[in-house]
């Protein structure tokens, strides 16, 4: 994907409408990127950033197995709507459940609680599923769903809301990569695990 390319696009739009109402859902489109992350604001930065991301590249040998219960989420409010599912997942014990499914047989560092965000790492649409759950190779309840996951590269970002704040402008165009058609996955650790959560985008080299 040539990001850069399609940032221009919405750009050229915006200097060929500047008499008319501009339409920011066409300018998603024409970006290829949802409303929430084309925000009206974001192309007077530095596409850069002030401060380099601090990420690693992890690579898994073996599928990852997901089993927990998806909602529906607007992208547009996803900031807000996520903190409260997982807090709403707390209340009625669906989180102490995973707890006490989750940490047998550790495969990699990617054991904790996990958020997977839609259906590929560039999340278009207005809403998209947001599926709570943990990697599990045991027998799944009755009461869950299962996503496999087959992908192997994927960058790992320290803190989730300031990773997704910066992914698409910032990291995306600079870093060589190219996201995967696989979804974005958070992941919220145990307690005194530093750091407390992190971002995993699949990645493609280009």
């Amino acid at each position: 994907m040539d990001w850069i390319n399609r940032m221009n696009n919405g750009l050229d739009y915006i200097e060929n409408n500047l008499e008319e109402d501009i339409n920011y859902k066409k300018i998603a489109q024409i970006a290829h990127s949802s409303e929430y992350h084309f925000p009206r604001i974001s192309f007077q930065i530095s596409i850069k950033g002030d401060t380099e991301m601090e990420y690693r590249i992890e690579n898994l040998d073996f599928d990852l197995k997901v089993i927990g219960k998806g909602k529906l989420v607007k992208t547009s409010r996803a900031f807000k709507t996520i903190p409260t599912l997982w807090s709403s997942a707390k209340k009625d014990g669906f989180i102490q459940q995973l707890i006490d499914m989750s940490w047998e047989d550790p495969k990699c560092s990617l054991e904790s609680l996990l958020g997977v965000c839609g259906k590929e790492a560039a999340i278009m649409d207005e809403e998209f599923t947001y599926f709570m759950g943990i990697r599990y190779d045991g027998e799944v309840p009755n009461d869950m769903e299962t996503l496999i996951i087959t992908h192997r590269t994927w960058a790992v970002f320290p803190g989730i809301t300031n990773a997704w704040k910066r992914l698409y402008t910032e990291w995306v165009p600079t870093s060589g990569y190219e996201l995967a058609d696989i979804p974005c996955i958070e992941c919220y650790y145990p307690p005194k695990h530093k750091p407390r959560n992190e971002l995993w985008v699949p990645i493609i080299p280009k």
